[in-house]
């Protein structure tokens, strides 16, 4: 197998498009409202891309039947802008096939007439947070102002790792305007509560209206893991201070 294989299933005629990607990163944001975004636009499959660098396994289905760790691209056709959206389980495992897929991912959206690009992700602060921001990244000025406009906050500093930060920079070596958005998130929880701020930002950018309202049942269930967790948290750290306060009160003896 080569380092990347594309398998196309469709050639759809596409105009004005914009490449989403949504793989799996912090809090599974992106993978969240990508995914959310292709089920209830309803896209379509139209490409598989393979890797020897993708986790060496198979996933079985549930009629028995195995499927090989791929990547996938769907597409929608809007009345502003098609968009590609790139979705997986998995990222590449190496530096090297980060480069590979990422860079393949943008070759094959340049053949049906790729215009701009977001990826999305999550922002790890180890805060819990009841109404997440949306922090962005961008390869051109005029984007920053665009996205400010949509309640987008930038901040100098940091780094952005794997495809979404891969697919932003390889975009602006290639002359396509793209930016990074990402939802403010603890970091170790899924957090359907930051994939609903993106996609809702995102819905504004696009001019899209997408029904919501699986996501925001499972961001209410996020929302209950978040007090659960800043309870436990909280309490946690009233322990110590009382265990700490016994042992400050505690006479000691030097013999």
């Amino acid at each position: 197998m080569d380092a990347v294989e594309i398998k196309i299933l469709e050639k759809p005629e596409l105009k004005n498009t914009v490449l989403i990607e949504g793989l799996p990163g912090i809090g599974l944001v992106g993978k969240l409202a990508a995914d959310h975004m292709a089920d209830k636009l309803k896209a379509t499959k139209f490409a598989e891309m393979y890797s020897p660098y993708l986790p060496p396994q198979v996933s079985i289905r549930e009629d028995g039947i195995v499927k090989l760790v791929n990547n996938e691209l769907y597409y929608w056709k809007g009345k502003k802008n098609d968009i590609i959206l790139l979705l997986g389980d998995f990222q590449g495992i190496t530096p090297d096939s980060q480069y590979q897929l990422s860079e393949k991912a943008i070759e094959v959206c340049q053949k049906f007439g790729l215009k701009r690009i977001f990826t999305l992700g999550g922002l790890g602060t180890g805060e819990i947070v009841k109404n997440p921001k949306v922090f962005g990244a961008a390869t051109t000025k005029e984007q920053i102002e665009e996205l400010k406009k949509y309640g987008v906050i930038f901040r100098g500093g940091g780094a952005i790792f794997g495809a979404a930060g891969l697919i932003v920079g390889l975009g602006m070596m290639k002359n396509i305007p793209s930016a990074c958005l990402m939802g403010e998130t603890h970091g170790q929880i899924i957090d359907a509560k930051s994939a609903e701020a993106v996609l809702k930002v995102l819905n504004q950018i696009l001019d899209i209206d997408l029904d919501m309202t699986e996501l925001v049942k499972k961001a209410r269930e996020t929302e209950e893991q978040m007090n659960k967790m800043g309870k436990m948290l909280s309490d946690q750290k009233k322990a110590m201070e009382r265990q700490q306060e016994f042992l400050d009160e505690t006479p000691s003896y030097i013999r």
